[in-house]
């Protein structure tokens, strides 16, 4: 008597049901892969944006470098671009030999960027400072 080797019906459904259970595992990499992607490269974008605002303000003048805090504006007026949504902010404050910020004169200024943008609905920042003194 031949004996007859076939599948059952119980181990089809039971072998698409592992395949699933590794499928959505996957899947679920990817999405959450994908979420660290976009905040990494928003982070490096801000990162990149806000120490050119600063390289441009050390290149002014010590004298022309005017204290106070600054208030958030665009990055661009420019519609089509997309760092449109995207806000900076440049505040500039004396600072003594110890950085600690002072009321008065020091002979050296400490320029602080903040960089701004959205991302899932939260507002978030990237923040560089640099000390220009006195010659």
């Amino acid at each position: 008597m031949k004996k007859h080797s076939a599948i059952t019906l119980i181990e089809v459904l039971l072998a698409i049901f592992i395949l699933e259970i590794g499928l959505l595992g996957i899947a679920s990499f990817y999405a959450s892969s994908s979420k660290i992607v976009k905040t990494a490269r928003n982070e490096t974008l801000a990162s990149n944006l806000a120490n050119g605002i600063l390289d441009s303000q050390l290149a002014i003048a010590y004298d022309n470098l005017i204290v106070g805090a600054g208030s958030k504006t665009r990055y661009t007026d420019d519609v089509g671009s997309p760092f449109y949504d995207w806000q900076k902010k440049v505040d500039i404050s004396y600072v003594d030999a110890n950085l600690v910020e002072q009321p008065s004169e020091t002979h050296m200024k400490k320029i602080t960027v903040t960089v701004y943008w959205q991302e899932g609905g939260n507002e978030k920042s990237f923040q560089t400072a640099s000390i220009k003194a006195e010659h």
